[in-house]
């Protein structure tokens, strides 16, 4: 498998500026004083699908051979948008699996950019196995969320936008599901900027990827009973693991009570509403601001198609 490199995210920037645009990276009064640091927020949910996850799909789509008739993946919501944004921007067939019971906004959004949606499966791990048969029976690429180098290779633009917007960044900090965001973080900043402390945050009831780099040991195994979808991982991904034990200083654990907890206190600070995952960098800091004190510091919002359990927290009501 392809080990992406630098020259490899430079050439994902030129083909991924045809389509998008840089998200802004903004500093936020009310948290710099809140926490005691510089704080800063990319918000990678200004993007059409309102997360990351159009860099990784776009690009994907964007390189893939003729030979195959397109691609298949499994999703529990972002990345499947991502996939289906590529295929529609680049008019190939995108075959995406959703498990039974994930947010319904984001599998109405994966159809509603054409995707081939497949509701099939009761975890994310049952719709991937399903996806992976689509692919051999249909002349498909199989694409993985975290697996993928070329979509690990379209998210790593993140980094050097961040590189330029904030050139004197002492630390970010990122959601952790897949591994993608994360892994393109570290190969960007490790190369170009290894000062740069990354902190990744995933739910505590979710922390495979924590677990696994405690123990040194990808083929850890841990319960995934997470809300927030972003975050939803029962293993760390073999392909982006090597990256976040070279790169990432730290990986932080979160309650789900606090992921929406942040994402309330996020929307009243900067006016933007993220989904459990694109609260996670604020939960983090929360939990020890101590850590940061001080500091020029990068929340990524990675996203804001929020899970209705934020929604019903925040008004009474989920979205329509």
């Amino acid at each position: 498998m392809q080990v992406p490199d630098l020259a490899d995210v430079f050439a994902a920037r030129q083909v991924l500026s045809r389509y998008l645009s840089p998200t802004p990276l903004l500093r936020s009064l009310v948290l710099s004083e809140r926490f005691g640091c510089d704080l800063w927020v990319k918000y990678e949910n200004c993007s059409p699908i309102r997360s990351f996850k159009a860099r990784g799909g776009i690009y994907r789509l964007g390189t893939l051979l003729e030979t195959f008739a397109g691609v298949a993946t499994a999703s529990t919501g972002n990345h499947g948008q991502g996939i289906a944004l590529g295929g529609k921007t680049f008019d190939r067939k995108s075959v995406v699996y959703v498990p039974e019971g994930a947010n319904p906004t984001k599998v109405e959004a994966i159809r509603a950019l054409g995707a081939d949606l497949r509701i099939a499966g009761n975890t994310l791990t049952e719709s991937n196995h399903l996806a992976r048969a689509a692919a051999e029976a249909e002349n498909l690429l199989y694409v993985e969320d975290g697996e993928d180098p070329d979509v690990m290779i379209g998210c790593a633009t993140i980094g050097l936008e961040l590189l330029e917007q904030a050139p004197n960044m002492q630390d970010l900090i990122v959601p952790v599901g897949g591994g993608n965001l994360i892994a393109a973080c570290a190969l960007v900043m490790e190369r170009a900027a290894p000062t740069v402390r990354i902190t990744g945050v995933q739910s505590s009831a979710a922390p495979a990827v924590h677990d696994a780099l405690l123990a040194r040991d990808v083929s850890v195994v841990a319960s995934c009973e997470t809300f927030a979808g972003g975050l939803a991982t029962s293993f760390a991904g073999p392909f982006t693991f090597p990256f976040l034990q070279s790169g990432v200083e730290h990986i932080a654990l979160v309650s789900d009570d606090a992921l929406i907890a942040a994402a309330i206190e996020m929307v009243r600070a900067t006016g933007h509403l993220p989904e459990g995952a694109g609260a996670a960098p604020y939960a983090a800091i929360a939990s020890a601001p101590e850590r940061y004190a001080g500091r020029k510091v990068v929340l990524v919002l990675s996203g804001s198609n929020a899970e209705p359990i934020i929604w019903s927290r925040l008004t009474g009501t989920s979205p329509a």
